[in-house]
């Protein structure tokens, strides 16, 4: 069985639209489970006319995510982003029959963005650098390795998940590390709300790879400014970015970052 979890934070306009597809996608003993991050606006009451449970949480994405973990009794959990405007198959369909059908303990999901000028910039410049630096087993697991489109079975979830956008980025890592399997499934293009956070989840991303690699072994804590410094330059580098101007402007920025040398890491035991 499945629990189709939709953190949601002021996505009035869309939330309806995934809880939809999942009520579509959810066979009988599955959930469907909104929690409404603190939002202010009318996120909660659109969930509900969807059809979803509605849980009152706390804002932050890792934060919305813990507090559906803590009543979940399903094998899996498929988390959903909220901020869905339309795709071209139902994701929560594709991503439960991938993670029932097959032998892995989470399933990413991948998709090509409606606007072909979207760029990652956070995944390209800070998550892929260090992750493969100090955990070099997560290996690659496509371009959207940090979507919040995703299943992994329950007992896979080390708790607690960082509290805000760093949370997918301990997902992909802890599994890794805990020996677990990961399969990437395409889930064809999806036309989501674009809102710019002027850098914020980038440093959350960073600082959650950060704590695991020193509570790991794999960073020396008396190493670990100059790691944040570096985060700092590679975040000044996305910020100025828009998905619709500067484009080549915004490459050669990205290119430039992701090419600067990683800061020097201390012997360290390896865990």
């Amino acid at each position: 069985m499945f629990t189709f979890v939709i953190p949601a934070y002021n996505e009035e306009p869309t939330v309806a639209s995934i809880v939809e597809q999942a009520r579509i996608a959810a066979q009988p003993g599955d959930r469907v489970l909104v929690v409404d991050s603190a939002s202010t606006d009318g996120t909660a009451e659109e969930a509900a006319r969807a059809g979803a449970e509605v849980l009152l949480g706390p804002r932050g994405k890792g934060a919305a995510m813990n507090a559906a973990l803590a009543g979940v009794t399903t094998e899996w959990v498929c988390f959903l982003d909220s901020d869905l405007v339309s795709s071209k198959t139902n994701v929560p369909a594709t991503l439960r029959e991938a993670a029932a059908s097959g032998n892995g303990d989470h399933v990413i999901g991948d998709y090509e963005y409606d606007y072909p000028g979207t760029i990652l910039s956070a995944t390209f410049t800070i998550y892929e650098p260090l992750t493969a630096e100090l955990f070099p087993e997560v290996g690659f697991h496509g371009a959207n390795s940090l979507t919040g489109f995703r299943a992994i079975r329950t007992s896979r979830i080390q708790h607690p998940l960082p509290a805000d956008f760093g949370v997918e980025a301990f997902l992909n890592i802890s599994t890794a590390l805990a020996g677990g399997t990961v399969n990437v499934c395409h889930l064809d293009v999806i036309e989501s709300r674009f809102r710019y956070n002027g850098g914020s989840m980038a440093h959350e991303i960073g600082k959650t790879i950060l704590d695991m690699a020193v509570a790991h072994g794999r960073l020396s804590p008396s190493d670990r400014p100059h790691w944040e410094r570096w985060i700092t330059e590679g975040v000044n580098a996305i910020t100025p970015h828009t998905a619709d101007s500067g484009r080549s402007a915004t490459l050669a920025r990205l290119f430039t970052a992701v090419r600067r040398p990683m800061p020097f890491r201390s012997q360290v035991r390896t865990a």
